[in-house]
């Protein structure tokens, strides 16, 4: 008896087998989390960069515009959409419709009576009652300021006196008429003029 109880206090207990294939499932499951957050916050940040450079448009920024609009010169409005007629295709097409195909539907005895002045090319009814402060221009030319166009190479920018240049750089070009810069409001003021020379104003008494 005192022989088995030795021989059984002396066997090798059998190991203990441990499944780990729930926790291998278990940490590629949180790896695969840990990746999806990484790639979330990576596409969060990149949206953000996106947004930050987007223009938004609301309420709040169209009474700026208009706020915009009405600080700057006409020569500045006209250069501006003399650029965007060249590079935004909608922006051409919308102008083109509202001022050159619409006007063409408007009655013909009133449309007859429209025509640019000769003086600021602002379009006027020439039945209408003229007021000697409705036109403003200037009679000069625009002369580039050379002083303004230190760093320029004609070579690389193109031509300094050129209506481009004029168009993007007006505050570099001044007026030979009254030495002013060209985003200066005329220094001419009257009524506008036909340049048809049968057609009399009707001016404002």
């Amino acid at each position: 008896m005192s022989g088995e109880a030795s021989t059984s206090s002396l066997a090798v207990a059998e190991p203990e087998v441990i499944d780990l294939t729930g926790l291998d499932e278990e940490d590629s499951d949180q790896d695969d989390q840990e990746d999806g957050s990484d790639d979330e916050d990576s596409e969060h940040l990149s949206d953000d960069s996106n947004d930050s450079t987007e223009v938004q448009l609301n309420r709040d920024s169209r009474t700026r515009l208009y706020l915009a609009l009405a600080a700057i010169s006409e020569t500045q409005i006209r250069s501006i959409l003399n650029q965007l007629i060249e590079q935004v295709p909608a922006v051409e097409y919308a102008l083109t419709r509202e001022l050159v195909t619409l006007k063409r539907k408007l009655n013909h005895d009133y449309e007859r009576h429209i025509e640019p002045c000769k003086n600021c090319h602002e379009e006027f009814d020439t039945q209408s009652k003229r007021s000697n402060t409705e036109c403003s221009f200037h009679p000069g030319s625009l002369k580039p300021n050379w002083n303004s166009f230190p760093d320029w190479d004609e070579d690389v920018h193109g031509p300094i006196d050129a209506e481009k240049t004029r168009r993007e750089y007006p505050e570099n070009f001044m007026w030979s008429c009254c030495k002013e810069d060209g985003e200066s409001e005329g220094c001419v003021h009257g009524a506008h003029q036909s340049a048809n020379p049968h057609k009399k104003a009707r001016v404002a008494a």
